[in-house]
């Protein structure tokens, strides 16, 4: 595929690399706006599919389960974004696992806060910028000197994700929706943020603490621990209700290593 040996690609082939060779799809499910994929090894990865971009029609979840994870996780270079959605899940389904939350010691960043209220003092007096339209973002408007939010589908009051090129070299502290990694936007985004403090956050960004070679700050994700549930929101398309049931948000800085 043309464009492939692009130095942007070195960060998803860091991902590709990073899934256990021996690790299968052990369970799938893909529903309107999302699709999930359990580990053999026992991590579930999460990512969001919009769409009106899904140019593969309607793909069977099933034909992914038994197969090397590794293998769906290539699909992330993929620029149909339903496959990619599928190649961020399986990368994620790698790196957040119970197994990671076993590793945390009491000098990591504490499990269990969003990642918004989590870093509200990194936020305090300075110019911020979150890329995607996250629930609960009142307080960090509140903290911040400046504060923007980028969309690619602009609520009242955001700004279109276009104006990334002109706002992100001006900030501080930069929070990145994981879903980047999906339509491949994260190496650019990282560019024009460069000497910003800047966290991956949402249930699709992988828990995987070499990112951090990648210029990140901070990683906000989620662990699942419950599969079924999982399927169960996914078709219900209510994804909020996992944080309910089986879904632990993880906050790691640099301090954690594997």
């Amino acid at each position: 595929m043309a464009g492939l040996s692009s130095p942007k690609w070195r960060l998803y082939d860091h991902l590709i690399n990073s899934v256990p060779s021996e690790a299968l799809a052990q369970e799938a499910t893909l529903g309107a706006y999302w699709v999930a994929i359990k580990s053999s090894q026992g991590g579930t990865g999460l990512a969001h599919i919009l769409p009106h971009e899904n140019k593969t029609g309607q793909p069977t979840a099933q034909s992914w389960v038994g197969r090397p994870l590794r293998d769906l996780a290539r699909l992330i270079k993929s620029w149909d974004l339903t496959e990619t959605a599928v190649g961020l899940a399986a990368v994620t389904a790698a790196a957040n696992s119970a197994l990671l939350l076993g590793g945390l010691s009491s000098q990591s960043p504490e499990a269990g806060e969003a990642a918004f209220d989590r870093h509200l003092e990194v936020a305090r007096g300075k110019k911020v910028a979150v890329i995607g339209h996250f629930p609960h973002l009142e307080m960090m408007a509140q903290v911040a000197r400046e504060f923007y939010i980028l969309e690619r589908d602009p609520q009242p009051g955001d700004l279109p994700d276009t104006a990334a090129e002109y706002v992100l070299p001006e900030m501080e502290v930069v929070f990145i929706t994981g879903s980047s990694l999906a339509n491949k936007t994260l190496p650019r985004l990282l560019e024009l943020a460069a000497g910003a403090w800047v966290g991956l956050v949402g249930p699709s960004a992988p828990l995987l603490p070499s990112l951090f070679d990648f210029s990140l700050s901070s990683l906000s994700g989620t662990v699942f621990n419950d599969f079924p549930r999982v399927a169960e929101a996914i078709a219900q398309g209510v994804v909020s209700s996992l944080f309910r049931h089986g879904g632990f948000r993880v906050n790691l800085g640099p301090d954690f290593r594997r």
